[in-house]
Order: C-alpha cells, then structure tokens, then sequence
C-alpha cells in the first residue's frame, strides 16, 4: 500500500500502521490558513468507505467525540473526506504507548512502581469519565463507551501526561467486533463478561477493561491471556483472580479492594463509574502516602524509554523540516519548537541521495533481477531515504527494513550505546527504505556496516566479493529462524493445492523468510507462485505490516518469519486472527556486514564489540526486544549460507523457465 503525499491540507510524512478498519499516518498541517502542527491522520479504509451505514455511524460518533473537551483525551482536529474515504485528523503526542512501556519494563526483569501504576490509570479514569458523561447536542446522554481502553489505546506523553485514542470511532467500530463467522474480535484478554457475551454494555465495560489494566500493571503479567482464544475467555468468564499479595506485597489493601471492585463480574457488584474508581485509588494511594503525580510517572518513563523517545522526536522534526523544504512557502519558525533540543551525538557513514534504487546500477540489477520481475518493479526508481551528512567521527549501521524502523530503534538502543562505550565512537542506526537500497548503499560505500537479511547478503556478495561477515545474530540462543506461511484464522485453507488462485504478499522481494524460501516450498508442494496464484503479488514492506495485510484481506497468504508473527501484538497488530499455516524452511538470522570501504581496524574492533555483547550484563535483560529477542552475536562461516544460495538458485531457474 502506497503511502499518500498529502491528505487533505495535511502533508503525510510516514505511515505508521495499517490495520483493523483504519489506517494511520502521521501528518503536519500546512498552508496560509494552517496552524503549522503535527497530527495524526485515521483514514477508513476503502471497504469500509464504501459502506454508506458506516460512513454515517463513523461520522456521527465521530463528531459527538470531537466535542470531549478533557485533557486526558486525544483532541480531535477535523472530521473530513478525501478521495472518497473519510478521516479524523487528530492530535499529536510525543510520547509512548503504555503496551511498550509494560513491555520494556517486562524485558528487564523490573516491575512498574505501584505510584505509576496509579497515576496511569488515574489519568485514564478522568478521561474516560468525561467521555461518559458527555451529552449529544440536544442535552441527552450520549451513552458513548469507548470499549476498547486497552494499553496499545493509553498514550503516555513525555511529560507524563496520559491521553486516550481512539474515542472517536469507539462505536462505530463496535459493529466490527464480531465477523461473518460470528467469532469476536478484538482484544479478548480485555473485554469486560458482557462484551464476550454480546449483550449490551455501558460504562461499567470501560471500568472493568481499565481494571483489568492496573492488574496487569501491578503484577508485571498478563491476567487473563491463554495462548487459545476459547481459553482467554473462559479465563475471563470464570477464573479467579491471583492473589496479588504473593506478587506485589507492597500494594496497599485500599488499591487491592478498589482493583477486585472494578473486575467484578457481575455488572451490580462493579464499580459503577469511571470517577469512582478513580476516587478508590487515589483515597487508597494518600492512606499509604503513595505519590501518583505526572511527574512520577514522567521519570519513570523517561528512565525506562528516554533515549528511544529523544531519538523519535528528532526524526519527527527532521521529516517536518524536509516537509516545509518541498513547501517553501511554509517558515521555518514552525518546526522551531521540534528542533529545540539537544543536538544527537555525530555520525558519520551515509551522504545525502547517494542511495541507489532498483535499477541505479546496471550491475546491481542484474544481481536482483528475478526478484524485482516477480515484484514488478524493474523500470521504476523507489524513493530513497533522505540521510544526513555527517563528521568523521562515528559510525552508521544501515539497518534492512523487517519491520518498522521505531521498533527496531527501540530494541537495539542499549546495543547502541554499548557499542558507542565499547568503539569510542558516536554510534547511530539508519534505516533503508527497501533490502535492495541497503544492499546497495553498503556496496557504494555510503556505509561502513549494515545488517542484513540472508538472502540480501548472498546478493549482495555476488555483486561485490569484498563485503565481509563481520557476525550473525543469535535469537533466544538460537542462530536459526523459522520462515512461516500465513493465512487468515477463519480461512478454511488445509492443503498447499487449496492456495491456488489466492493473493499472497511478500514483505519485500528480497526477503529470505518472507519471499525465497515461502516461493521455493511452494513449487516443492506443486503450486506456482507465478502462474497459479492470482496477481500481482502484494508488496507489504516489512513483516508486520504483511501481517496487517493479511488480516485486512489484502492477500489470503503471506510469507514471514516466527518472531515477527509472535510479536505483532506488541507493533498493534492482532495476530491472533491470523495463523500458521506451514512451514516453508530455516535460515541463519541477520547478519552485521562490513562493506569494501570500511576501515579493517574498525571491522575488527566491531566484531570484537559484537561477539562480546550480553544483553543481561549490558541493560538487565535476557534479550533485546520482541520482534529478534537478540541474545548475541556469533561467528559465522560463508557456507552456513549454501542452503539459501540453493534457494535463490531455485527462483533464477524457475524464472527462466518461466520465461521460456
């Protein structure tokens, strides 16, 4: 899926997620009568669009949401059209999803302090509350629920200031939670007994999901997620509550009894508003002298994810300021207030347009050109990333695009300091925007080092024998990946044959896990990607946005890898609604390559660094992140690569024959 230049008056600078019935952008407002802000753009998607009843709900409680005045809530801009498909362009937050930061707390061990537990879910009730009371233009209640006050939907600021998403189609949305098969959807481990039952639900089903909310928060675990989904809501249904005491014996008995009232399952017994269960735990939090503020949970935060968040509010004011580069018109006194913190550490390893595209380089080409005929992309030049100069003082790694680059940043930022410690140099990522430009860029020399995936350096060697495996990656304490097909849950799809005439997506046509391996196993089981699936092939860019892609019914199949699938959750993708539908092969993980023009002092010294990296003895934790769960790095021979040498040897001959 394309991302759009504009939508609207707003100038699109990313996508940042495609799922659900919406995709997502992040936008800056421009022009004479603008106000020259940051938003974030909710686009329906096109099948929706069409849907004339879903149209006028979606507006309707869109508008009733944009008259929620409360600062515990993101504040809706605008409700409009553009080509046909409606959208909300929303407030801007610099700051973190609450899922990420139980997730980052989780991985190193710790658990969150009982005061930012509270203040968290403080600020959510107020919010919630205010939504609750609201009246519709005639003074009746609105009865709006939002019904989905889960933490990938509590957005924490910078400043420690908690905002709820997603009021705005709160309702609207509620006709999606069940599917033709009648199955639900949604997020089951948080829906309230009544929303599983399908009867009706008031504000009480907001209390019980935040409730479910602060447990989770306090324990440091899931409360009622089973890895099958009948389990889950029977867990939710009719387990009994863990005793929170054997835990976190430090939680206050005030705190324990406000959180056992708003998850009881009995609508009668449960706390009967938002403000009330807010008002128990702030009672229970000045009985024991437990200080809640937004400034608690500002310093938490800021220890736990300060330097992912610094990093993301430079990139954010860097794409603004090439945004008002392609305006003219627009002063640079708007993004003076983004640009005014400290300036990053120098670093050096990537000049300004040198990447070349799919077919910059005729030699090049002619390394990638099975892949790029299947993908249909020979004879167009893809955009490039826009990197920035930098002194001779540090290093670049160029990371491949698996998955969004936020996550990655957020993953390998203390392998990014310790590499800093251990180099002496100012350390930095950057990311390409497809395998072939970081190919590309390391053999042009515009990098010392770049990660990447198998079959990109099989490639990538081919066209240039002096690039050199510096070290691979090792996962879970594994060296080895599982590359995986995906299809749809409720897809009645058992057998390789029943694939034919189905749409497949590719995250990248360079991809080892993703597209060789899935097209080589394909053939094996007498299928023809080429021929005997329908076209053309989706390219989803990176592993969960194909997940995304598949869920939304964009393609009925999609290759990828294990842990991209296991951590979609945690990227906002509900992957519980797609499944496994076969493995299609093994492969080495990444790996860290040095290019022809690195310095061979600095090649040893970074595999030195690499093949001594601990993620436990550098930052507390077993492994860096959910999507590569890296343990380490280890040394690796060429040949370990012969297998998907094989692969890409299978995919030349096919498309030659194919072309005969």
């Amino acid at each position: 899926m394309n991302t759009p230049e504009s939508i609207g008056r707003y100038t699109i600078l990313e996508r940042l997620a495609v799922g659900g019935m919406a995709q997502v952008y992040l936008g800056f407002e421009e022009g004479q009568t603008a106000l020259n802000r940051l938003v974030v753009i909710k686009q329906i998607l096109p099948q929706y669009a069409e849907d004339d009843a879903f149209r006028r709900m979606f507006q309707q409680e869109a508008r009733l949401a944009a008259n929620i005045n409360h600062p515990n809530i993101v504040e809706i801009h605008e409700l409009g059209e553009w080509e046909g498909q409606p959208f909300l362009a929303m407030e801007y937050v610099s700051g973190v999803p609450l899922n990420v930061l139980m997730r980052r707390v989780r991985e190193n061990g710790g658990h969150i302090p009982i005061g930012v537990a509270l203040g968290i879910i403080g600020q959510a009730c107020a919010g919630a509350q205010a939504a609750h009371d609201l009246l519709d233009p005639v003074g009746a209640p609105a009865n709006l629920v939002h019904r989905d006050l889960t933490p990938h939907n509590l957005i924490i600021a910078e400043t420690g200031h908690v905002k709820i998403l997603d009021f705005g189609v709160a309702k609207a949305s509620t006709n999606q939670e069940k599917t033709e098969t009648g199955m639900l959807k949604g997020k089951l481990p948080y829906m309230s007994p009544e929303q599983l039952w399908q009867a009706e639900v008031d504000r009480r089903s907001d209390v019980f999901t935040l409730g479910v909310v602060l447990w989770e928060l306090l324990i440091g675990d899931k409360l009622f997620a089973r890895e099958q989904e009948v389990a889950t809501i029977n867990a939710v249904l009719n387990s009994t509550l863990p005793d929170i005491k054997t835990i976190r014996p430090d939680v206050p008995p005030e705190v324990l009894q406000a959180a056992l009232s708003a998850l009881e399952k009995d609508l009668t017994k449960r706390t009967p508003s938002a403000e009330a269960f807010r008002s128990e735990l702030m009672h229970g939090a000045r009985a024991a002298m437990i200080d809640c503020s937004e400034e608690v949970v500002k310093r938490f935060v800021d220890g736990n994810l300060g330097p992912s968040l610094s990093a993301r509010r430079l990139e954010v004011a860097a794409q603004v300021e090439r945004s008002i580069g392609r305006h003219p018109g627009v002063s640079n006194d708007a993004v003076t207030e983004l640009t005014a913190s400290p300036e990053p550490k120098p670093t050096v390893g990537i000049k300004r347009g040198v990447l070349i595209g799919a077919v910059g380089s005729v030699v090049f080409a002619a390394i990638m050109f099975f892949g790029l005929v299947a993908a249909g992309v020979i004879g167009n030049t893809k955009p490039q990333p826009d990197l920035s100069p930098a002194p001779d003082d540090g290093v670049v790694i160029l990371l491949a695009p698996i998955v969004g680059p936020e996550i990655l940043r957020q993953d390998l930022e203390p392998l990014r300091r310790y590499l800093q410690r251990e180099l002496g140099l100012a350390v930095d990522w950057q990311f390409a925007e497809s395998y072939e430009a970081t190919s590309a860029s390391l053999i042009e020399g515009d990098v010392s080092f770049a990660s990447l995936p198998p079959a990109t350096y099989v490639q990538t060697k081919a066209a240039d024998s002096r690039v050199e495996l510096v070290a691979a990656k090792v996962h879970s304490g594994t060296s080895y990946s599982d590359a995986i097909l995906l299809v749809r849950e409720g897809d009645l799809l058992e057998t390789a044959k029943a694939l034919r005439r189905k749409r497949i997506c590719y995250p990248d046509t360079n991809s080892t896990t993703g597209y060789f391996l899935p097209r080589t196993w394909l053939r094996e089981q007498g299928v023809n990607p080429d021929t005997d699936l329908q076209g053309p092939p989706v390219i989803s860019g990176n592993h969960h946005n194909l997940i995304r892609d598949v869920i939304d019914g964009r393609c009925d199949i999609g290759g990828s890898f294990m842990a991209a699938y296991k951590s979609a959750e945690e990227a906002g993708v509900n992957s519980a609604v797609a499944r496994v539908f076969g493995i299609t092969g093994r492969t080495p993980h990444d790996s860290i390559i040095a290019g022809p023009k690195a310095d061979p002092a600095l090649v040893v010294a970074m595999r030195d660094a690499l093949l001594e990296f601990d993620p436990q003895r550098e930052a507390g934790q077993k492994f860096l992140g959910t999507v590569e769960r890296l343990t380490g790095f280890a040394e690796v021979d060429d040949q370990v690569y012969d297998r998907v040498r094989d692969a890409l040897d299978a995919e030349r001959t096919a498309q030659l024959v194919d072309g005969d």
